[in-house]
């Protein structure tokens, strides 16, 4: 819960002029509504005597400051409505922007282990918290301390017994409700991560639908969806039940007190020593206080809901491995393109001593303007190369040069804006074709022509409706496959970085397609460095060099012919291969 008050006391710091207007016009109402009773206790005591012209002058006196303080009461509500609202909206719009600010700083790694809707569930419950947590503070919290002070003043003066019975009370309810809610907080956590496991399938089944539809995994989706569903229904019920065990026990001693005091007002009556007055002053106080410190006890269910919620997101706040730039990183610039990779050592678990590294001692290292193709089977080092390229990982020990300075002495955003990527499988934006070729640059309508132009995109994009300006679905869903892929290069033209990428970047293009782009990827690494990582040998026919890797390890590496005529790995794997591809 420390990093929930502490970001949440980050924001109310933020507002505080608000905050403090807030506070204030909630003082003056509840202030000016305790104090109504004591002119109503002298209205009673006035109708009780014979009419007189006092009487009555008594009577429109007191009459008279009553509506000071309705219009006193009205007041102080029509301020806290100027308060609230850049307090709890401007609050909640602070918390999102923080949220995604602790999001996109995680590294790569955290997302491929969550769900991409359970995260956004979080992300959402953390800053709609905010609300919640403020308005209880605001309105349970500071408001019923407020009133039992001022209550017990009031009681004080009048009957000093009925105070101390009513404070001793008050410590009692107020006691229990803290006690049992912090104690069934657990049962209000289980329900928020239950939650967000049917957040995370949900985004499972519905981000795959196409994989759902085409193999008919409906009634499989769905039961996975109902088990989680019935998960989180299951722990509800055990939330609501302890919450309604606390009302239960709250009616009691709500009930209680209330009978003790009219049994004692009675008494203090029978003795003579109580007025009508005093009966209306205390009664109205005390319905008033009972009603406040009911909805007190009810809500406290609403906090520490609202906690729990919370704290899932909390813990990723917690997180201190996140993607950070070195003290004395600084904007370089990459002017030739060479990279080298001195001594790789990396492993996905380095925490456990069995685990086996991945890359163990790996050198390799690219000239200015070279191409090189990465092969190998699956699980060779391929992707994970990249990864280490993008500093989307780091390795345990070795170093990566980009013109011979360290990769960590690159901020992480000028090091990736100076590397292009064509992924296999690019993702769009549920935006339009411009945004995502340009991805928020400024661009000319002449450049942006003719990069999509070289990536042969231009033909499909002006047979679309709005050709541009077309929105192309979640994840690019509305174009094809070729198509995307075609976006993507489109971007890496625009780029225009020293070194560039391409994981098996005509994969998704037909012959043609391919044969008429071929000529555009080559114009875009022309003077560049490039990665290839293919399995289609017409891209790794043409390479200055290819490097063969096998579980982590360089096994072999040359021009085409080069590897052809070691008949070792290379030559087996071209000699299995079937349509321009390598098998795995």
């Amino acid at each position: 819960m420390d990093i929930i008050f502490k970001e949440y006391c980050k924001v109310v710091w933020q507002k505080k002029a608000y905050f403090l207007m807030a506070l204030f016009a909630l003082a003056c109402s509840i202030s000016l509504d305790l104090t109504a009773p004591v002119y109503y206790k002298n209205i009673a005591n006035g109708l009780a005597n014979p009419y007189s012209e006092a009487t009555l002058a008594l009577l429109l006196g007191n009459l008279e400051h009553l509506a000071y303080i309705y219009a006193g009461i009205w007041l102080s509500w029509r301020l806290l409505e100027i308060a609230i609202v850049p307090l709890d909206g401007g609050g909640i719009n602070l918390l999102e922007k923080r949220c995604f600010d602790v999001l996109k700083k995680q590294k790569y790694p955290f997302f491929e282990n969550h769900f991409s809707g359970s995260l956004i569930k979080q992300a959402n419950r953390f800053s709609r918290s905010f609300e919640t947590i403020m308005d209880w503070f605001l309105f349970q919290f500071f408001m019923n301390i407020l009133a039992v002070v001022i209550s017990f003043v009031i009681f004080y003066r009048q009957q000093p017994e009925f105070a101390l019975y009513f404070l001793l009370w008050v410590v009692v309810f107020v006691t229990w409700n803290v006690a049992y809610s912090i104690w069934k907080m657990r049962f209000d956590q289980a329900v928020a991560t239950a939650d967000s496991v049917v957040g995370g399938v949900y985004s499972d089944a519905i981000s795959n639908i196409f994989v759902v539809k085409s193999f008919a995994l409906e009634s499989g989706e769905q039961v996975r969806i109902n088990q989680a569903s019935d998960a989180v229904y299951k722990k509800k019920k055990i939330a609501w039940f302890f919450t309604f065990l606390s009302f239960a026990v709250q009616g009691l001693m709500t009930f209680g007190i209330e009978l003790l005091l009219v049994y004692l007002m009675v008494k203090k009556w029978q003795t003579g020593q109580f007025q009508v007055g005093e009966f209306v002053l205390l009664q109205s106080i005390m319905m008033l206080l009972i009603q406040r410190l009911w909805e007190f006890g009810r809500n406290f269910r609403t906090f520490f809901t609202a906690l729990a919620d919370a704290s899932e997101m909390a813990e990723v706040f917690r997180v201190a491995d996140t993607e950070q730039d070195a003290a004395d990183a600084l904007p370089l610039t990459i002017k030739q393109g060479a990279i080298s990779f001195d001594a790789l050592c990396f492993s996905y678990n380095a925490a456990d001593p069995k685990q086996t590294r991945l890359f163990e001692d790996l050198s390799l290292s690219i000239r200015a303007g070279e191409k090189v193709a990465l092969v190998g089977h699956s699980g060779s080092g391929k992707s994970t190369l990249t990864k280490l390229l993008f500093r989307f990982l780091d390795p345990q020990q070795g170093t990566i040069r980009f013109d011979g300075m360290d990769a960590k002495a690159f901020t992480l955003q000028a090091l990736r804006q100076q590397i292009a990527m064509v992924p296999q499988q690019p993702d769009l934006f549920h935006r339009s074709i411009r945004d995502n070729i340009t991805l928020g640059a400024e661009v000319s309508e002449a450049r942006l022509l003719d990069v999509a132009e070289k990536s042969r995109c231009l033909d499909f994009i002006k047979l679309l409706p709005k050709q541009f300006d077309t929105l192309v679905g979640e994840r690019g869903v509305k174009l094809s496959g070729g198509e995307r892929q075609r976006i993507a290069i489109a971007r890496a033209f625009l780029e225009d970085a020293p070194i560039v990428v391409l994981d098996e970047a005509t994969s998704a293009l037909d012959s043609l397609t391919e044969q008429q782009i071929q000529v555009a990827i080559f114009e875009l690494i022309k003077h560049k460095t490039a990665i290839v990582i293919a399995h289609r040998l017409s891209t790794i026919l043409k390479m200055d060099r290819i490097v063969v890797l096998d579980k982590g390890r360089i096994i072999e590496q040359g021009t085409h012919q080069q590897l052809l005529a070691q008949k070792g790995n290379y030559f087996a794997m071209w000699q299995h291969q079937s349509g321009g591809f390598l098998l795995d």
